[in-house]
């Protein structure tokens, strides 16, 4: 709830028919707890200018260190208060780039007691700097500590599976930080989430397995989770000390703490723990692809404070955490992949053999079950209905059918819960609650579904869902709920849901069967040769996740070994080069990790085919490339081009790959050129009158240094790289991203080369209907 809210104006909300007060919880989600106007006082916040390090704004409780009211410090160079040393070091962390990379640094502050060592930590943010001076204690910080936490990441590498890496991951935070109840928290779709893995103290009662409503942990609240993954309260009691003034001095307006360490919480938040019974926090972000996952949430019956340091550590193995989810995730896919990759095989021959549709899913059923993780399945038609498994009467998938072709969308549906939107489904809800439907094609009548029974379960919350909060004492405002007791709700008419692979997998096979009711053999020959391309591309695949995306972890395990050699004086010398080092392995990692799910996600998460003017797509690229061009002085001619007919989004990969590459194996010689030109392919002679089968054909054209034209077919493959990493940036998969967007839009990829002299990329996409015609 705002701190800020006026008391005089009413909350909005609304009754409900019986006359009681509708709570409106979208309060929570409109406080503003990025601008608090206040910090928590285990620390000392100062907001000064860049260019003289003039004090503009102090935390009020300043006052008690320097025995000066906060209204005497403004405008004087907080040099005033430092040793020379101290702002010698202040100086430079500010001239150097992000100073957030290097926090914290040691500051000594000059006190009427005498001079006391503090943290420091910087960052910029609207055009100000925030420094904030936490207590410092560099007794603990011996080999021991940065032994036990390379222990930590080395026992994290090793987990097999997600519970367990959860697991490890909660029991070393605990044993690093010391607070009494390590959780482990995974968000759901609709942002409820569950305790997933704990470490505690035997005298608090477990959450373990316990979930929670969305409103526990509200959106702007994840929105800062997302962005300042490491948040502490070291005494849930605490007074906020106040800015003074909260005026940000270069935009006017509250000071924004959203990357603040100090920065004070929610009042609503406080009364949440302190019904919890905890009184002190500390939670570490866990995010994948900019999306929170979970958190690891630390409690404490008492108040605890652990320092910047430590903290560092917690968040290092969130990292960790991070990439081994990812990993164990992407290993599971790849299982799964593999395993649809032989039933295709299998169906792709017996669908071939036989002269029947029916009679070919029949052989095969039982594999497409247990893929699809299906107790049913069935094919719906003008011709009937043939099922396979359990399955609901004919009747009730014809009745079925029926609704689904009279939806807004005719694509794939999904749900985990058919009967919330098809209430006729509750009567077989025990075999059917989830559906996959996929239909044959747009104006397609024939559905191939899945089926799935039931999964009734009991589900733990902690405290009733139903009840998330309450109207408090305090007139208006919305007060938490006060009790976290285990409440236990009956979840029925749900099955497992469906997962983003399994849906892909229903996809092709569904593409298997299009290919077989249209009579293409050939392209049924080209399928069975992409499958075979796919196994291999699978099996580098599934190297890279054994073995490359390992290394770069080991970095940051010798990183963790090496912290302690950093705190010897001899040693300073060598620390711009250990982590520039430790930077170099997380950006390879990030890199590879991307681009692997880039290579993974083409086809996965496309979007329909519409007409796209190239025009405006390359419009937009050059502009994204704008500070590499000017760079490399590189020139982009292009001849006018066509609309065709994409997806957008991975066209425009397609040529910003394709150009940046053009501009990074340029010649050192001469200043780079790159042309693109379009042409129109003319129909072949034997389509159709009336088909439009026209493509456009794309030349992106560079004076390079070319490549051997042995390696024009290799350069598309996966990993395959012409130059060794020290030559040139890159992970080997942007090619292949390439080949398989314009493999996914019907076209063709190619290139020729004259070592020396530059290299051309031509490939095909189809036209628009508009564009055909005219032309």
């Amino acid at each position: 709830m705002s701190s800020r809210s006026d008391p005089g104006q009413p909350m909005a909300s609304a009754t409900d028919p019986s006359g009681r007060l509708a709570l409106d919880l979208t309060e929570c989600d409109r406080e503003p707890i990025h601008i608090p106007g206040a910090i928590q006082p285990h620390g000392y916040l100062f907001v000064v200018s860049e260019t003289d390090l003039r004090i503009a704004s102090v935390s009020a409780n300043v006052e008690d260190l320097l025995r000066q009211p906060p209204a005497s410090l403004l405008n004087v160079p907080i040099a005033h208060y430092l040793t020379a040393a101290s702002a010698a070091r202040l100086t430079h962390a500010l001239h150097g780039g992000d100073p957030a990379a290097i926090n914290p640094i040691r500051l000594d502050v000059v006190t009427p007691d005498g001079e006391r060592a503090f943290n420091g930590i910087l960052h910029r943010h609207d055009s100000i700097v925030i420094l904030e001076l936490e207590p410092r204690d560099e007794s603990r910080y011996t080999n021991e500590f940065f032994r036990s936490v390379r222990v930590a990441i080395r026992r994290l590498q090793t987990a097999a599976d997600l519970p367990t890496a959860c697991w490890i991951a909660a029991s070393e935070v605990r044993r690093i930080t010391g607070f009494d109840r390590i959780k482990v928290y995974q968000f759901a779709a609709d942002w409820s989430g569950q305790v997933i893995a704990e470490d505690r103290d035997s005298g608090i009662p477990s959450l373990l397995d316990f979930h929670f409503p969305s409103s526990d942990i509200p959106a702007q609240s994840r929105a800062l989770y997302t962005i300042n993954p490491v948040r502490i309260i070291p005494d849930i009691g605490y007074r906020p000390s106040p800015l003074v003034p909260d005026i940000n001095p270069r935009l006017g307006g509250p000071i924004d703490l959203s990357f603040s360490v100090l920065r004070s919480v929610s009042p609503t938040h406080l009364e949440y723990m302190v019904n919890m019974g905890m009184h002190a926090a500390m939670s570490i972000s866990i995010v994948r692809d900019n999306r929170l996952w979970g958190m690891i949430s630390c409690h404490n019956l008492t108040p605890r404070f652990v320092s910047y340091e430590v903290r560092q550590a917690c968040e290092l193995i969130a990292q960790v955490l991070t990439w081994q989810i990812g990993v164990l995730e992407e290993a599971e896919i790849v299982r799964h992949s593999v395993r649809m990759r032989a039933i295709q095989n299998r169906l792709l021959h017996e669908l071939g053999d036989e002269q029947g549709l029916t009679a070919g899913l029949s052989r095969v059923s039982e594999e497409m079950l247990a893929l699809m993780g299906a107790s049913g399945f069935a094919l719906c038609s003008f011709d009937g209905v043939a099922a396979f498994g359990r399955t609901p009467s004919d009747d009730e998938i014809q009745a079925l059918a029926s609704w689904l072709s009279h939806r807004e969308s005719r694509g794939i549906f999904q749900t985990q819960q058919l009967s919330a939107s098809f209430p006729e489904a509750e009567v077989y809800s025990d075999i059917a609650s989830g559906l996959l439907a996929v239909p044959l094609g747009r104006a397609s009548t024939t559905l191939m579904l899945w089926f799935r029974p039931e999964v009734a379960q009991t589900v733990t919350w902690g405290g009733d869902p139903h009840k998330p909060v309450q109207i408090g004492p305090r007139g208006r405002r919305l007060q938490t709920r006060a009790s976290f007791e285990a409440w236990r709700e009956e979840v029925r008419d749900r099955s497992r849901p469906w997962r983003s692979h399994e849906i892909v997998a229903a996809e092709e096979i569904r593409d298997l069967v299009v290919d077989v009711i249209l009579g293409r053999a050939e392209e049924l020959e080209n399928a069975n040769r992409e499958l075979s391309r796919s196994n291999d591309e699978l099996e580098s695949f599934a190297y890279v996740a054994a073995h490359d995306l390992k290394e770069p972890l080991r970095h940051i395990e010798a990183f963790a070994g090496l912290l302690n050699d950093l705190l010897l004086p001899e040693a300073r010398s060598r620390l711009s080069l250990m982590v520039n080092g430790i930077e170099a392995s997380s950006r390879r990692l990030r890199a590879l990790i991307n681009d692997l799910a880039e290579y993974s996600r083409i086809g996965r998460q496309a979007r329909p085919l519409q007409p796209v003017d190239l025009n405006q797509i390359l419009t937009e690229v050059l502009s994204d490339l704008k500070p590499m061009l000017q760079d490399a002085r590189a020139e982009v001619v292009s001849e006018p081009l066509p609309t065709v007919l994409c997806d957008g989004s991975q066209i425009r990969q397609l040529l910003q790959n394709l150009i940046s590459n053009a501009v990074k194996y340029r010649d050192a010689e001469r200043l780079p050129h790159v042309t693109i030109a379009a042409t129109i392919d003319s129909p072949p002679p034997a389509a159709p009158a009336g088909a439009n089968v026209r493509r456009a054909r794309i030349t992106i054209a560079d004076n390079g240094i070319g490549f051997d034209e042995q390696y024009r077919e290799q350069i598309f493959e996966p990993f395959q790289r012409l130059h060794g990493p020290d030559e040139y940036q890159g992970t080997g998969i942007g090619l292949a991203i390439c080949r398989k967007i314009v493999h996914r839009h019907g076209g063709t990829i190619s290139a020729t080369s004259r070592v020396g002299e530059g290299s051309v990329f031509t490939f095909t996409l189809p036209l628009c209907d508009q564009d055909a015609a005219e032309s």
